[in-house]
């Protein structure tokens, strides 16, 4: 009997023992669970936010491109407003309309004119938010973002708004202005409003918020992220819907209570085998934890990954969009250099024109090396030596470096073996790599110095850059190679430098890693493999050089008039007969109309694109179609590349020099 009552006794503690363990470990799952959801709805804001601010730049980019159109025309005419602000308003569909305003700031035109005709001549002084709007534009000479407030015919949103001055004389702005259900209703990804409730509010006055968030919740239920741009503050705040907390919190619940249950019986009636059996359970229990740890981690890392790729995306297409811009001007700046190189000038004045073409064709390189990045294109490589590019990058800084009372150490290794690498992009990187230490030693405040170091390891070699200044917080060292991020002060930096040079280091098969602790300096160490130059056997032989014509009846397509002055002055010095046109329409018509030997046009075109111009010349004359070559302001990306290859034409990047032109023109007659 006593032994009954003994193990009754051993039994009951077993089971409440039993019963204690498990909910012990009911209550630590759910602290664990309830902070992986909070870690999701981080992520999620950081997503949300990072889509709202490449949007809204994106749109801000378009509307600096037209006031920067306006500020370089002589005369701003209503078609010339319409066309631009059509373009604009195609590659940014979320801006409701865009609107020319003068300098009495009354509206003068509106795009698209329906059904916003009623608001030409509106005075904007009567409209409080919006006059606000233009008068902190005006006076900070740069775009602005306006607070919330009601647009014109009652919509709620919010405006961009671009000044227009030439010679500090304010010519009128332009504005785009938004609806904010459109644009946030855009922005949202519908998977995360099935799961989250999203509030966007600019100094504390709502934007947007989807139809549950409770606009009192507590500061502990949501997720807040917040980016500065046009000089308003945006703040996102993310919180999960209470069907996907009960959800996450009480998943598997039952199953657990029912299986420890049974667990804590069995330990009441036999405790020996309870002590072996629970130690099973528990061991079963952590490497279960442990699993679902690791699918965590991986899911957390498979969540960032997706949001560096949404922030490459957004960075390629701001590149894409600018480079055509940036080229073209460089194009006519070397195009017209090299023709007064050509004239004969003096010794002063020539040297003066070849550092011009140098510096031109340097800038190009610069901007085909962003895209290079963007777009993931391989970069030209050529057989050389790290410690070489190492001693010319600095000394480009050298006196930047002594001015700032900056300290220079050089420990380059002497048995450092060749590799293939691309010099600007390589150099890109190290200027990159100097200017972050130089800025971070002088935001320190004092003396200091830099050490490069190169050295073999193995099949390898390395590089690195260490800085005496203060170091990089533990908190963001994770985060410094995403691009748009950076913790230097507004107008100081743009987050770009770090992404790029991880980008061009990856491209060269190698890694870069950043090495610091608080208060001792950053060390950048970029490691690479040595690669042998490709042999004679896997190089193509030598062509023969293309046969030279003359007499020529050519075609220049191009919207560009520095361009197209330039070649009509290249190509009547070199005998041929020159017509020209700036558009599709007007190419298509000089084609039906002229017989044309050769055929120059631009891939990117208002009306068109010399896509368009190439199909209608297949279909009228296959044999000029073979004659035609093409050429691009904003590199070549995926699509263009496999149109060349079908097509087997010739294609100039610009800016290009003469002889590149002259290749061109005698490879395609001999096509």
């Amino acid at each position: 009997m006593w032994r009954s009552h003994k193990a009754t006794l051993i039994g009951i503690l077993a089971l409440a023992a039993g019963l204690g363990a498990l909910a012990w470990l009911d209550s630590r799952e759910r602290a664990a669970r309830r902070l992986d959801l909070e870690k999701d709805t981080r992520v999620v804001a950081r997503q949300f936010a990072s889509r709202m601010h490449a949007g809204l730049e994106r749109h801000l980019v378009g509307l600096q491109q037209m006031a920067n159109f306006w500020q370089n025309s002589e005369e701003m005419t209503e078609e010339k407003f319409y066309r631009f602000a059509a373009g604009t308003l195609k590659m940014n569909p979320l801006c409701l309309r865009i609107v020319a305003v003068d300098a009495s700031l009354h509206v003068r035109w509106v795009y698209p004119p329906e059904p916003n005709r009623a608001l030409v001549g509106f005075d904007l002084k009567t409209h409080p938010e919006g006059y606000e709007t233009q008068v902190r534009a005006i006076r900070a000479q740069e775009p602005v973002l306006s607070p919330p407030l009601r647009l014109v015919g009652g919509d709620q949103g919010f405006i961009l708004s671009a000044p227009v001055f030439r010679k500090d004389e304010f010519l009128g702005s332009v504005v785009c202005s938004f609806r904010s259900v459109d644009f946030f209703g855009e922005m949202i990804l519908p998977e995360v409003l099935g799961r989250y409730e999203e509030m966007v509010s600019d100094s504390g006055t709502p934007l947007f918020a989807s139809r549950s968030f409770p606009m009192s919740a507590p500061s502990a239920r949501f997720v807040a992220e917040r980016f500065s741009l046009g000089g308003r503050t945006w703040e996102m705040r993310v919180m999960p819907r209470e069907s996907v907390i009960r959800a996450r919190l009480l998943s598997g619940e039952p199953t657990f209570w029912a299986l420890g249950s049974i667990i804590a019986l069995l330990a009441g009636g036999a405790a020996w085998t309870l002590t072996n059996f629970t130690t099973g359970a528990a061991s079963r229990l952590r490497t279960q934890g442990e699993a679902l740890r690791k699918t965590r981690e991986r899911l957390d890392g498979a969540m960032q990954h997706l949001l560096q790729a949404e922030k490459m995306t957004a960075l390629g297409e701001l590149v894409a969009g600018v480079a055509h811009e940036i080229n073209n001007p460089l194009a006519g700046i070397m195009g017209n250099t090299q023709l007064a190189l050509s004239k004969n000038p003096s010794p002063d004045i020539r040297r003066y024109l070849e550092t011009a073409c140098s510096e031109t064709e340097r800038a190009g390189k610069i901007v085909r090396n962003l895209l290079a990045f963007a777009r993931k294109q391989p970069p030209e490589k050529r057989r050389l030596g790290l410690n070489g590019i190492v001693e010319k990058t600095v000394e480009l800084r050298a006196y930047h470096f002594r001015a700032s009372q900056i300290e220079v150490v050089k420990e380059l290794a002497s048995d450092l073996p060749m590799t293939m690498l691309d010099f600007n992009q390589i150099q890109q990187v190290l200027l990159n790599l100097l200017n972050n230490a130089e800025q971070a030693i002088l935001e320190a405040g004092r003396k200091g110095s830099i050490r490069i170091a190169t050295r073999r390891v193995g099949g390898r070699i390395e590089l690195s850059v260490s800085d005496t200044g203060p170091g990089v917080p533990l908190e963001i060292q994770n985060r410094v190679f995403e691009p748009f991020f950076t913790t230097k002060k507004e107008g100081k930096g743009t987050g770009l430098g770090l992404s790029l040079c991880y980008g061009i280091v990856h491209e060269h098969g190698g890694d870069i890693r950043l090495e610091s602790q608080p208060g001792r300096g950053a060390s950048f160490v970029i490691d690479m493999p040595v690669i042998q130059e490709p042999t004679e056997d896997d190089q193509p032989g030598p062509s023969a050089s293309p046969r030279p014509h003359s007499g020529l009846r050519v075609l220049v397509v191009d919207d560009e008039p520095s361009l197209q002055g330039f070649m009509v002055e290249l190509l009547t010095t070199m005998g041929h007969r020159v017509d020209t046109a700036s558009d599709v329409p007007e190419a298509l018509r000089k084609i039906a109309a002229n017989g044309h030997d050769l055929i120059i046009t631009d891939m990117k075109m208002p009306r068109g694109s010399g896509k368009d111009i190439y199909r209608a010349v297949v279909d009228r004359s296959p044999h000029l179609a073979r004659r035609m070559v093409f050429t691009t302001g904003d590199g070549t990306d995926t699509e263009t590349r496999r149109f060349i290859r079908e097509t087997g034409n010739a294609m100039i990047l610009k800016p290009c020099k003469i002889g590149e032109i002259e290749q061109a023109i005698a490879s395609a007659m001999n096509n």
